[in-house]
């Protein structure tokens, strides 16, 4: 990857949504790794798209559990040999509960979707259950234009270049 085709540190705080803390500790804990090339000392810290997408995804879903959860999650899906991407994942939360809804419509008629627990604690405050459900990739994807958009600190001429998908 270069540096045109990825977003720098900043920029990427200000279109996912986070702070410099954020971001350096979803690094630290391995949820997110960014290309690093240059000086040792200082490198160039570049982020894809994709972890871009992935950056906001994490942010949306810690409105409503917690960072400890959203590793479990990423940890159940690498051990049952899934993509841990959470970016393109339809997920519901109740309570500290996450469920993944699985849509596969290859086989409508007898398949339909279903929805896999995927992270939780035990005894979380039954009957109090709020349902959210994470939006999907689209709204993720729309989140970062409009931050683009917006932006003092990126140049949306070169967003528009640089980003993968397209608002919808």
């Amino acid at each position: 990857m270069n540096q045109v085709s990825g977003f720098t540190r900043q920029e990427t705080i200000h279109l996912a949504g986070c702070t410099s803390s954020r971001l350096a500790y979803l690094e630290k804990v391995g949820l997110i790794i960014p290309y690093r090339f240059g000086n040792n000392a200082r490198p160039t810290v570049i982020f894809s798209w994709e972890q871009l997408l992935e950056i906001r995804a994490i942010k949306n879903l810690r409105k409503d559990v917690s960072l400890q959860t959203v590793r479990k999650l990423i940890k159940f899906l690498d051990d049952s040999g899934y993509d841990n991407s959470l970016r393109d994942k339809q997920l519901v939360v109740v309570g500290e509960e996450i469920f993944w809804v699985k849509q596969d419509w290859s086989d409508f008629g007898e398949n339909l979707p279903t929805a896999v627990k995927v992270a939780g604690k035990s005894g979380q405050q039954v009957g109090q259950y709020v349902l959210i459900v994470i939006p999907p990739l689209i709204d993720i994807v729309n989140e970062i234009w409009e931050a683009a958009r917006k932006s003092k600190v990126v140049d949306f001429k070169s967003f528009e270049r640089r980003a993968k998908a397209l608002p919808g």
